[in-house]
């Protein structure tokens, strides 16, 4: 099947409708760059693959001057069972629309792309996966797109080159078949594991778990379940009589350990209360003989008080006595004050009288005995000089001192009486709580209650006696109860083992066949990456030489000039391994890329590329399309690939783009028809407008005058 025509709308340079005529063995595009060559080599694989992979992350196809916003291709393709038409076209918001017809008969969306798969590689008929397998062979062996000229050599992994190859040559399925299976056995793997992990081991720690309980179970004589009843209903029925049925709320007779459990605590509890009740009642017997010795205190109070009050009498009298010494001595020294005031003005007139004496008086001018007037005033001067010196008793001191003596005396006894005044009030507060304390107990403080309190000491020492034993016996019983649970428990727990013996029996079974299932599938694996590795080793071994071949003619490199693909299996998958080798020294590289030049690495690619073009068997679309491959590779290497394409026109139709005006008229010269039924043509892109590329179709015919030496 080869193309025939296409009608190109809104889809990237071509804004209009234009329609192209591909019917020829040979088809030139020769144009400057950006003028839509690459386009229409596009729009052939868009309306194929439904996708162009370099533009998947830039958005639509559409082109920005589409008129109605919209993309479409229709193209037409011819076989032996007549013309097939494929119609794709994309708004840029939903998915694409599809139809194919064929045979007419139309299949749309889904339908058409199923049966264009069915139709281009029938080995993959019905499959699922055939749309991107029919991409990978487009893009890898039909169509050589210019930037991605070594993409099946660099950006494929082994892995990649090895499952393209298998799907071409129809070992996909086997491929398939040994994934899906992989993927059950890692299913079967994880379910296991999973099982094993919920299911399996549980069951194991579990019968683990009951042999360890029953090992420590006592395995001691059996008890009889009834005695153990006939006991609890006898405990339980001395201990209501002892402390009263109140004490154990609605409890019944203890049939079940639980309640056993509970009437014991309830004992206990009984116990610690009555032990502090006993306490009790001891500590108020020890008390009742001090409180009762405290008219001694009273006796020595009014004692005393009365000392007390002579003390205050004896103060008040001392008080007394010194204010009446205080009186006196202030009274005398007034006297003694006016006294020398006195004899010192006399001794001061006798002073001046005595200078200015004469034998007359100087004031009243009488005549006067003179040394007896001397002698008067000379009397009055010393009586003056006297009167200073005048002392007088003071008694102030030991009065003073005898008054503090009683103070203090009187201080002490105050101590001593506030002394017993607390001793008395600590007393009666001790006997009012005492007289509460026996009122709580039922004991009246009148009369005789240490009496009271010994008979009631007695009384609580005997029901506690009565009480041990009681506990006594519940613990016996207690200890009967659970060994009954024990021989409960131990048939439980080897019922439960049986059962459990029997799940992990079973669970045991259903691992071992799904193990037997993992290795069965693991051995069926390894057959069909044999298979798949044998078929497509196979298919390589017919690729090589041809792969050769076609770089020996286009002969990149000087040295290393043969070319290795080898395929083999490497961690339970298929790889696909190119290199190349010296033959001279033997020298070899499973990978090209760091021995050869951007150029040489280049050729390299366009050589495999040819030779899967060439050697794929179930691809029903024999046609060869290179975008511009003067910009991938050098001038000499271009002669020889213009003659590799020369050999090619027998078996593939040829689409070739380039801007060089050289390489078109080689390519014309080389692939120029010589038979009439072949046709070339040349298709010059001129310009391009908003409208779409302006261009021009020339068309050569066979001439007929020369003679073909050599094809």
């Amino acid at each position: 099947m080869r193309l025939k025509s296409i009608t190109i709308e809104g889809f990237r340079a071509f804004s209009r409708q234009t329609t192209i005529d591909l019917d020829a063995d040979v088809i030139l595009l020769q144009g400057p760059n950006g003028v839509g060559k690459t386009s229409l080599l596009d729009a052939i694989l868009w309306a194929l693959a439904g996708t162009i992979a370099r533009f998947a992350e830039r958005g639509t196809p559409i082109s920005t001057y589409a008129r109605e916003g919209r993309a479409r291709v229709e193209l037409t393709m011819s076989g032996n069972d007549g013309d097939v038409v494929l119609t794709r076209a994309t708004d840029g918001t939903a998915e694409d629309f599809v139809r194919l017809r064929i045979n007419g008969r139309e299949y749309e969306q889904a339908a058409a792309t199923q049966q264009l798969c069915n139709l281009l590689l029938p080995h993959l008929k019905d499959r699922s996966g055939a749309r991107d397998a029919l991409n990978r062979v487009l893009t890898r062996g039909v169509y050589l797109q210019q930037d991605l000229v070594r993409q099946f050599v660099d950006d494929d992994s082994a892995a990649d080159r090895f499952a393209l190859v298998s799907e071409v040559i129809g070992a996909g399925a086997v491929l398939e078949l040994q994934a899906a299976l992989e993927k059950s056995r890692r299913s079967w793997a994880a379910s296991t594991t999973t099982f094993r992990k919920e299911e399996l081991d549980p069951l194991v720690v579990r019968i683990a778990q009951i042999d360890e309980h029953l090992a420590r179970l006592s395995d001691v004589g059996t008890v009889a379940s009834d005695d153990a009843r006939q006991a609890a209903t006898t405990l339980f029925q001395q201990a209501v009589a002892l402390l009263g049925e109140p004490r154990f709320g609605p409890d019944a007779t203890p049939t079940t350990p639980a309640r056993l459990d509970r009437l014991l605590k309830t004992m206990d509890a009984e116990r610690s209360r009555l032990e502090r009740d006993l306490a009790t009642t001891r500590n108020l017997l020890e008390q009742i003989p001090e409180l009762s010795n405290s008219a001694a205190s009273d006796n020595t109070g009014e004692k005393l008080r009365e000392e007390e009050t002579k003390l205050v009498d004896q103060l008040s009298a001392a008080d007394e006595a010194i204010r009446t010494e205080h009186a006196r001595l202030a009274a005398q020294r007034q006297a003694q004050v006016i006294a020398t005031d006195r004899a010192q003005r006399a001794a001061t007139m006798a002073k001046l009288a005595l200078q200015d004496l004469g034998e007359h008086c100087p004031v009243c001018q009488q005549a006067h005995d003179v040394s007896h007037t001397i002698a008067h005033l000379q009397a009055l001067i010393e009586i003056a000089s006297e009167v200073g010196q005048t002392t007088t008793t003071d008694r102030l001191g030991p009065l003073t001192d005898e008054r503090a003596e009683i103070q203090a005396s009187l201080n002490l006894i105050r101590e001593s009486l506030r002394q017993i005044e607390n001793d008395m009030r600590e007393r009666e507060a001790q006997r009012s709580i005492l007289t509460a304390r026996l009122s709580d107990l039922g004991i009246s403080g009148i009369g005789d209650p240490g009496t009271s309190l010994q008979e009631r000491s007695i009384a609580i020492e005997k029901m506690l006696g009565t009480l041990a034993r009681l506990l006594s016996d519940g613990e016996r019983l207690s200890l009967q109860v659970l060994r009954l649970g024990e021989q409960r428990q131990r048939d439980e727990l080897m019922a439960e083992r049986v059962q459990v013996t029997a799940r992990l029996d079973a669970a045991s079974s259903r691992v071992g066949s799904e193990e037997a299932t993992r290795v069965l599938s693991g051995q069926i694996i390894d057959g069909l990456r044999d298979a798949s590795l044998a078929v497509t080793a196979k298919q390589i071994t017919q690729i090589a030489p041809l792969f050769q071949r076609i770089y020996s003619r286009i002969d990149p490199h000087p040295t290393f000039r043969i070319t290795q693909i080898m395929a083999g299996m490497e961690r339970g998958r298929g790889k696909l391994e190119v290199g190349i080798s010296d033959p001279d020294t033997f020298a070899q590289a499973r990978d090209a890329g760091p021995l050869l030049s951007s150029s040489q690495m280049n050729s390299f690619a366009v050589s495999l590329f040819l030779a899967m073009n060439l050697a794929l068997p179930s691809l029903r679309l024999n046609v060869t399309i290179l975008d511009d491959p003067l910009q991938s590779l050098d001038s000499i290497n271009l002669l020889g690939l213009v003659d590799v394409l020369r050999r090619f026109g027998a078996h593939r139709q040829i689409i070739v783009s380039t801007h060089e005006e050289r390489l078109v008229g080689l390519l014309q010269r080389k692939l120029r028809p010589v038979q009439p039924s072949e046709r070339m043509v040349t298709m010059i892109f001129e310009s391009w407008t908003r409208d779409g590329p302006t261009m021009r179709t020339v068309e050569f015919a066979p001439t007929t005058d020369e003679q073909v030496i050599a094809a």
